[in-house]
């Protein structure tokens, strides 16, 4: 459907933030069997998001208030497009998250995050594409605030595209690692 003008007013909420749930999915872009189709003008993609057999997506928590969406311009003029990207920070150095960092750094993903909007599903955002998928540029501190990994996901390239807002059905997680684990090798 392309692109039909509208005028838009000033919505009840505003400029108000939208809190995140914590889990932000990543998917591996190898992992994907087919995914949702975009018309420019309509950020609502349409089709599911669907995985190879066995496939699974990796649910990564996130400290909720540091999930940031993320859209930069980028080009000349008559050439602009858009980078989408996405940062978050994970609380800790688990052996876990280490060797995700370490596995995904030069991995293309999509990565989907959930709004906690007021409606039972939520509204979540699609980033990335197989075409253009993001790629991670970590941050480690280990200091007497704290330690933690920051994680920030880019594309390498600027579409058309903003992010788009995903309506279908979420990919099925890997299992969870427990606690003092470096990996979820052997589960299912």
């Amino acid at each position: 459907m392309a692109y039909t003008k509208v005028s838009i007013p000033r919505f009840e909420a505003g400029g108000a933030p939208t809190v995140k749930k914590a889990t932000v999915i990543l998917v591996d872009i190898n992992d994907v069997d087919a995914e949702p189709s975009r018309t420019l003008g309509n950020t609502q993609v349409v089709g599911a998001l669907t995985l190879k057999t066995s496939a699974k997506a990796v649910g990564i928590y996130a400290t909720p208030s540091t999930i940031v969406p993320t859209e930069e311009p980028s080009g000349e003029v008559d050439s602009r497009g858009i980078i989408q990207g996405l940062e978050y920070t994970h609380p800790g150095n688990s052996i876990a998250i280490a060797n995700h960092t370490e596995a995904y750094l030069n991995r293309p993903v999509i990565a989907l995050v959930r709004e906690c909007s007021g409606s039972a599903s939520g509204k979540c955002l699609i980033i990335g594409s197989i075409c253009n998928p993001l790629y991670m540029q970590p941050e480690y501190t280990n200091s007497k605030d704290g330690s933690s990994r920051k994680f920030v996901w880019k594309q390498d390239q600027p579409s058309k595209f903003v992010i788009g807002t995903y309506t279908g059905a979420l990919p099925t997680l890997a299992n969870e690692v427990s606690e003092g684990s470096g990996s979820g090798e052997g589960s299912a």
